[in-house]
């Protein structure tokens, strides 16, 4: 059996460039007064001999890391993606990494991702929660982790959070759909334990109380968690005896399924929709759209986390995120 390449030691790295192992620890840690002359002669060295330094032990020796963690709850979804895009924006200029995972929405996921991303000792925790693992969150917080929520609350716990103005958004893109004469609604949304799904199915029914207009019980689907949920609802609604003229989708993923069965139809049904979604632009029926910068969601996140630690005792804030009702 072959036997594995080894791999390279800073000691290595040290005799290679002929000098001694604390000036090449000191090269690697960026110590700005170390010759210039033997600093080349450590990195060149480091670079031909593959040289990659051992963060565990740099953080066992200052009890933290240069990375921050994220938890999302789903890599495949755009508007994550782009948070979490954004989140490294801002880590990047702070010297971090970000290592993101994704829960896909199972609290016992989310946990397991939890208890390996603390296990790096990260400056922070970046996260979009499924579910409220207070001991867990708590205990790091104690030891000087900063945690900033995203999108969702943390209940029961003071953390920063960024968010949407989900009920006021989403009533006024139901006050657009509302001037295009509309007037039979269904609404389309994922399940309940998300906390931005009652304000958001909120506002867009008080908007049309305010009309004297109702959504009927069968026109109310809250179901709809993936792809194939969402498209088997909106199948179901498109087939009713009196179908919908116009769906409020509370997400991008009811939005999306609701806007491809509508165009594979030819039908003339309004689609309103808090978030954006792939080619929504394009579609030839109505669509009205709740915009957002996903990526500044996700820069606004990490800037509250470094603040927070370097003022680890200001107050909590909770940012909410500017967005804009538009019509297509």
């Amino acid at each position: 059996m072959k036997e594995s390449m080894r791999r390279a030691t800073l000691t290595d790295v040290a005799d290679a460039a002929q000098v001694s192992l604390k000036t090449a620890s000191r090269v690697i840690n960026g110590v700005a007064t170390v010759h210039p002359e033997l600093r080349d002669r450590v990195l060149e060295a480091a670079s031909m001999l593959a040289y990659r330094p051992h963060r565990g032990a740099a953080t066992m020796r200052s009890g933290t890391s240069d990375m921050v963690g994220m938890v999302i709850r789903d890599m495949a979804n755009i508007f994550y993606s782009r948070v979490a895009a954004g989140a490294a924006d801002v880590a990047g200029e702070q010297e971090c990494l970000v290592i993101t995972c994704s829960s896909e929405g199972v609290a016992d996921q989310e946990a397991k991702l939890l208890e390996a991303v603390f296990a790096q000792r990260p400056r922070g925790l970046l996260i979009t929660p499924t579910a409220t693992p207070q001991p867990l969150i708590l205990a790091e917080m104690a030891l000087g982790c900063a945690v900033v929520a995203i999108d969702e609350p943390l209940v029961g716990l003071d953390v920063d959070s960024v968010s949407f103005d989900n009920y006021g958004a989403s009533r006024e893109a139901l006050g657009a759909a509302l001037e295009l004469g509309r007037n039979r609604f269904a609404i389309l949304s994922d399940t309940d334990r998300l906390a931005t799904m009652p304000p958001r199915i909120q506002g867009a029914k008080d908007a049309l109380a305010e009309r004297g207009l109702g959504v009927l019980p069968e026109m109310e689907i809250r179901t709809a968690h993936t792809d194939e949920q969402a498209h088997e609802a909106i199948v179901g609604l498109l087939s009713l005896a009196e179908p919908p003229d116009a769906v409020f989708c509370a997400n991008n993923i009811s939005a999306l399924a609701a806007a491809s069965e509508v165009r594979a139809r030819g039908l003339d049904v309004a689609i309103v929709a808090f978030d954006n979604f792939p080619l929504s632009h394009t579609l030839p029926q109505p669509v009205v759209l709740v915009e957002h910068d996903d990526r500044e969601m996700g820069r606004a996140a990490a800037r509250l986390l470094f603040e927070r630690l370097t003022d680890p005792g200001r107050e909590t804030h909770h940012l909410t995120m500017r967005t804009q009702v538009r019509r297509y």
